[in-house]
């Protein structure tokens, strides 16, 4: 990790403690360990690879621990969940109800999180008139991102 990059992290964990605490919630230190992971990777990242970067700092964490940890960051939206890979991504806004929408490189992984208001409101907006209730919602675009792009150009 650069120092831009750390920079970066440190600044998402200061804003994520700011809002936990607001919010009355406990970021306890595995939450807080477990989100840092997640806000460092530059992908979204998967259970089983948060319990290996884990282990060499807490030893053997039950992947059900880890499994709580994050129902608690993505119920509360410090992260993400990434259902085309079952894998979490840092929140680019955390403290502002939205929903998020991701580009997914197909051939890095790199997954960026975009505003995505009006989308939301569209989708949202349209499900009523068919009779359908909306509870949750998840855009993923796959595609390639700007770098890869001029990789293979």
């Amino acid at each position: 990790m650069s120092a831009s990059s750390d920079d970066r992290v440190a600044q998402r964990l200061a804003r994520a403690q700011a809002v936990a605490a607001a919010r009355g919630l406990a970021l306890t230190t595995l939450r807080r360990q477990v989100y840092t992971l997640i806000a460092a990777s530059d992908r979204p990242i998967g259970a089983y690879d948060l319990l290996a970067a884990l282990e060499p700092q807490r030893g053997r964490v039950p992947p059900t621990t880890v499994y709580r940890v994050l129902d608690f960051l993505v119920e509360h939206g410090f992260v993400h969940r990434i259902e085309s890979k079952n894998a979490f991504i840092a929140c680019c806004d955390v403290g502002e109800p939205h929903q998020g929408q991701f580009l997914i490189c197909e051939a890095c992984g790199e997954a960026i999180e975009i505003p995505g208001g009006e989308l939301a409101r569209q989708l949202a907006g349209s499900a009523p008139a068919h009779g359908f209730e909306v509870h949750r919602q998840v855009v993923e675009l796959s595609g390639l991102c700007a770098e890869c792009q001029r990789g293979q150009a």
